[in-house]
C-alpha cells in the first residue's frame, strides 16, 4: 500500500473524520500544508512528542494501545498549558506496510482524539524502525496560558490523580513480570491509558501560577518549574497520592515510584494559598483527586520523609 493510500484508506475512516464541519480548518490533508484559522482572542500553542519502539513501548505491543498512548502523552502538554485541543499531525516511520496494524493504530488514536476534538490534519510516512511522532496544536487565551515560569514563593504545590502506577506497570507490560489477572488489568490500563487532564487544565488556568505535566517523575519534573521560576520547593513524601493497589503490591518502593517513576502524565501545578477553596471546588466537581504535596520556597529543593536518590526518567 502506497503512502497516500495509507493515509486516505486507514486514517480517514477514524482520526480524520473529526475534521468535518470545523470552522477553524481551512485546508486539511491533501495539500502541501494544512491551513487553520485561529479563533479570535486565542493563541496557538503546540508541542511534539516522539515514541520509539523498544524505548518508549515494548516490541510487539498492541497497535491500539500504542495509538491511544501516543495521543495521550502528547495532549498532556496541552493540558499543562490550560489549552483546548484542536489539531495534530503525525510523523509515522514503519518497517512495513501492514494495513491491519495501521488500522489498529488509527483506532487507538481515534479513541482519545475524537472525544476531545483533536483532528488529524497532516503528516508524513516513511519506512524504517517503528517511530511515532505527534505534534499537537491547541488554543488558549494569550494572557491565561499557564507557564512553568510563574511559580511564586508561598505557593502550594499540587498534583492531580495518582502517582507511581505507570512506572510500576513497566515490567508487567514488557512481560518481565507475571502477576494475577486482576493486578495485570489494573496496572496495564494505568500504563497504556493515561487519563487526559485537559478539562481540569483548562479550569485551573485561572487560578494556577505555574503548571506542567508529569512525564519523567515528579521529583525531576518539578525542578523544571523551579528553574524557570527561580524558586525552590519542599515536598512532603507522606502526602504523595499513591493508589491502594500500589501500596499493597509494592509497599517498600511505592514512594520511590511515585517520586521518580514517570509516565503518569498527571499535572503538577502551583497556586496561591488563597485559591485552595477554588481548587477544591474545581477538582471535586470533576471527581478528580487533587493533592497538596508541598510548598514553593525561596531556594533549594528537598523532599521531607524521603531518603532515596532523587532521580527520574533519563532519555540518554
Amino acid at each position: 500500500m502506497k503512502e497516500f493510500e495509507l493515509i486516505q484508506n486507514i486514517f480517514q475512516a477514524s482520526v480524520m473524520a473529526s475534521t468535518q464541519g470545523r470552522g477553524d480548518l481551512l485546508l486539511g490533508i491533501g495539500d502541501d500544508c494544512a491551513q487553520v484559522q485561529v479563533p479570535q482572542g486565542q493563541s496557538l500553542v503546540f508541542s511534539m512528542d516522539t515514541l520509539v519502539e523498544g524505548r518508549h513501548f515494548p516490541f510487539d505491543a498492541d497497535p491500539v494501545d500504542i495509538g491511544y498512548r501516543s495521543v495521550a502523552t502528547c495532549v498532556s502538554d496541552l493540558a499543562a498549558m490550560g489549552a483546548k485541543p484542536a489539531f495534530f499531525t503525525l510523523g509515522l516511520t514503519i518497517p512495513e506496510s501492514d494495513p491491519q496494524w495501521l488500522a489498529g493504530l488509527a483506532q487507538g488514536m481515534a479513541e482519545l482524539a475524537e472525544p476531545i476534538g483533536l483532528a488529524l490534519v497532516g503528516g508524513d510516512t516513511t519506512k524504517g524502525p517503528l517511530t511515532i511522532t505527534l505534534q499537537v496544536h491547541g488554543y488558549v487565551e494569550p494572557e491565561l496560558a499557564v507557564k512553568r515560569s510563574a511559580a511564586k514563593v508561598g505557593d502550594d504545590i499540587y498534583v492531580t490523580g495518582l502517582l507511581g502506577d505507570a512506572a510500576a506497570a513497566v515490567p508487567i507490560v514488557t512481560g518481565e513480570l507475571q502477576v494475577s489477572s486482576e493486578r495485570f488489568d489494573y496496572f496495564y490500563d494505568r500504563y497504556w491509558r493515561p487519563k487526559s487532564r485537559l478539562i481540569v487544565g483548562m479550569a485551573l488556568k485561572r487560578v494556577a501560577h505555574a503548571m506542567m505535566d508529569i512525564s519523567d517523575g515528579l521529583a525531576q519534573d518539578i525542578q523544571h518549574i523551579l528553574k524557570a521560576s527561580d524558586v525552590g520547593a519542599v515536598i512532603d513524601a507522606a502526602s504523595l497520592p499513591i493508589s491502594a493497589e500500589l501500596k499493597q503490591w509494592q509497599p517498600e518502593s511505592a514512594v520511590t515510584l511515585a517520586l521518580t517513576g514517570g509516565d503518569d502524565y498527571e499535572l503538577c501545578f502551583t497556586a496561591p494559598k488563597e485559591q485552595a477553596g477554588e481548587i477544591a471546588l474545581i477538582t471535586q466537581t470533576l471527581g478528580l483527586p487533587c493533592t497538596k504535596v508541598g510548598e514553593i520556597v525561596a531556594e533549594g529543593f528537598s523532599i521531607q520523609g524521603y531518603h532515596g536518590e532523587i532521580t527520574g526518567w533519563q532519555h540518554f
